[in-house]
């Protein structure tokens, strides 16, 4: 699917393919041209209609490559990570966008649906107001999905103290398995969160004949998604962070639980020890034992048995290890 915008004599034109065409020949105006499908050589066809490098479209044509921001003559190529969905479990859909951004020109080229370029295609006062300059659009787009990431985050930090006090009355292996998940899946927004840092941390600090940094709208609104990466990897690493804490936690708890089970199986193991010998050495049949014809015998051994019992249970008591 192609679909086109272009801000011509301060009016929005909306179409598909032709419209390219048109702009093409006559250069004039803005044009944005957003691109949602497989791979085709058309679409590099058309692509290098407009100036892009070779190099470049076969990134954007890649189905996974990690974000990253290169400077041409005259566009700015910037790979971006944003989100189909993403659930409160971090089952998370991504979507790779690809954005070629030139002086009077924006591509935007995805594998899913993005509703950062949702919001903006759809709001054609906002559109008008941000098509004039194609880097500030990218920025509102990144920005819009970046807050998305965001809310999320802000959502998942109430999940994560749900857990941390489980952990610390009702602690089980569901829950471990849990943060196990939780876990793994914030090392990878951890990652991507870290790509996006250095990607507008890079475009933010060196100015381009695109991305030029002098202008004061454009770097305030650089500046923003610049801070809003820093502050999106800040939480995934925190979270990570308390995940890791959690899992040692439960870890920790399971050894000193199981530590105890074992220092119990022990002292019980070390009052049976000498009853057992005991019983051992009367439980003999040799003719000539002294005790054996004794009439008393019997209630003398489980006497002194029961007297050597309670002195080791007193003793293991005093110390602390019953």
């Amino acid at each position: 699917m192609i679909r086109v915008k272009w801000l011509h004599e301060q009016k929005l034109t909306t179409g598909s393919e032709n419209l390219i065409t048109q702009w093409l020949s006559k250069k004039e105006g803005i044009i944005w041209v957003d691109i949602q499908n497989e791979p085709t050589k058309k679409e590099a066809a058309l692509l290098t209609q407009f100036g892009c490098h070779p190099l470049a479209i076969q990134d954007a044509q890649r189905e996974r490559h990690p974000p990253k921001v290169e400077d041409f003559s005259d566009n700015t190529f910037i790979l971006y990570r944003g989100f189909e969905s993403f659930d409160l479990d971090l089952k998370i859909k991504h979507v790779q966008l690809s954005f070629f951004v030139g002086e009077d020109f924006f591509i935007s080229r995805r594998n899913g649906s993005s509703f950062g370029v949702k919001a903006l295609w759809e709001n054609e006062t906002e559109l008008i107001r941000y098509l004039r300059t194609p880097a500030i659009l990218l920025t509102r787009i990144v920005n819009t999905s970046l807050s998305g990431y965001i809310n999320h985050m802000i959502e998942l930090e109430t999940s994560v103290s749900e857990m941390e006090d489980q952990m610390l009355y009702n602690p089980t292996d569901n829950l471990m398995h849990k943060l196990v998940l939780y876990r793994s899946s914030l090392r990878k927004l951890n990652r991507i969160f870290r790509y996006h840092e250095k990607v507008f941390g890079e475009a933010l600090r060196e100015s381009t004949v695109v991305f030029d940094m002098k202008d004061e709208e454009l770097f305030h609104s650089m500046q923003d998604v610049y801070d809003k990466c820093e502050r999106l990897l800040s939480l995934s690493t925190l979270f990570y962070e308390q995940c890791g804490d959690l899992v040692e936690g439960y870890l920790s708890l399971s050894s000193h639980q199981l530590n105890k089970t074992m220092q119990v199986l022990t002292v019980v193991t070390a009052i049976f020890i000498p009853l057992g010998f005991l019983a051992g050495i009367y439980g003999m049949n040799f003719e000539n034992m002294p005790e054996l014809h004794s009439p008393n015998g019997y209630y003398w051994l489980l006497g002194v048995m029961t007297m050597i019992a309670s002195i080791l249970i007193f003793l293991f008591k005093r110390k602390r290890w019953l």
